[in-house]
């Protein structure tokens, strides 16, 4: 049934929040000169990113003689950059996985990823945007996340509604929520105080690019429709492009050092998403569950009362209470981020 975009707006202003240290991070490192005993002991005011972050500087790849158990060596060790890529994919994915089925998850995920990585890639190729083009990829579908998280049937049932019909999937949430993805995205990063920059990718990241600057938000527009011409799509475009008229957005030095072979491209992303549902590793630490705040109420609907929540025991919603199928997503996804991250630092560079 069709909302109206007030309707959906409401809903949206309802879901849980980004895990605050996450967007307080982004802030801190957007600023020019950052000071790494603030980045430290904003971290250390979150246990379960403090326990992420110990789990990944400890981990195999970096052959650490010592246990490290200092947050602020921690970040020492792993820099800056990769400090905030750990913290903010692994925020998405959690924020993500308490409401998607696999399917709709594997979809959604494989095509943030992917676009994270070519963002870095292009990046790396203009040698602009190097720090942040990673996060930009990864933070510039949260509107879609949002929707899903307050409308996980209904907007579940609009992407294969989508697929199936070959409907344009920008037009097709327009015509059911009254607003898209892009508009969704803004809206959520402005309320959970996002870097301006990283608002206005999540907005217009499917804008048509204009002039020739080579901007952030022009790299993860590219970035984006690459992944869906390798095939890292959430809904098949109705219109094919190649590679190469992809690329042919940005500047001429990028396009000449970015791999024009389509399988080549694919084989980066896939060092990536390839470690999609692994169970390899360490089970993650209990007090990730706090994460996962409880599903919105429809707007129909008033929100519960703390007295009527406490009357209700059995609701799957109540904090701390999930079904099976979340359980089951949580251990899949929980993992993921930090996997993906090792794979790609160590193999790309």
């Amino acid at each position: 049934m069709p909302r109206s975009a007030g309707a959906v707006t409401a809903s949206l202003s309802r879901v849980p929040p980004f895990p605050p240290v996450a967007a307080k991070l982004l802030s801190l490192l957007s600023s020019a000169s950052v000071d790494l005993g603030e980045v430290a002991e904003l971290i250390s005011s979150d246990a379960t990113f403090t326990a992420r972050l110990l789990q990944r500087v400890n981990s195999a790849e970096f052959g650490l003689l010592n246990e490290v158990t200092n947050i602020k060596q921690a970040v020492a060790l792993l820099g800056i950059d990769l400090t905030r890529k750990v913290i903010v994919t692994y925020a998405i994915s959690v924020y993500a996985g308490g409401s998607l089925e696999a399917e709709v998850l594997c979809k959604c995920w494989q095509h943030t990823m992917a676009t994270a990585v070519l963002a870095d890639v292009i990046a790396q190729a203009c040698n602009e945007f190097t720090p942040v083009a990673f996060t930009a990829g990864i933070v510039h579908d949260i509107g879609r996340l949002g929707l899903l998280v307050a409308y996980p049937q209904d907007y579940e049932a609009i992407i294969r509604n989508a697929a199936e019909r070959c409907l344009d999937l920008l037009d097709f949430e327009q015509e059911q929520f009254g607003l898209d993805h892009a508009e969704a995205g803004r809206l959520l990063g402005e309320r959970w105080s996002l870097p301006s920059e990283m608002i206005a990718i999540a907005g217009r990241h499917h804008d048509p690019t204009e002039g020739a600057e080579l901007t952030l938000l022009r790299i993860v527009h590219v970035a984006c429709k690459l992944a869906d011409t390798l095939g890292f799509y959430v809904v098949k475009p109705l219109t094919e492009l190649r590679v190469e008229d992809v690329i042919a957005e940005l500047p001429e030095r990028a396009r000449n050092l970015l791999p024009s072979d389509p399988d080549q491209l694919r084989l980066r992303v896939e060092r990536v998403v390839a470690d999609y549902g692994s169970q390899q590793g360490s089970p993650p630490p209990e007090e990730t569950l706090a994460l996962l705040s409880p599903a919105v109420t429809d707007e129909s609907e008033p929100p519960a009362s703390p007295a009527e929540e406490q009357a209700s025991p059995e609701s799957p919603v109540v904090r701390g209470r999930f079904t099976p199928q979340q359980w089951a997503l949580i251990a899949a996804v929980i993992l993921i981020p930090v996997l993906m991250m090792a794979v790609y630092f160590f193999q790309i560079r």
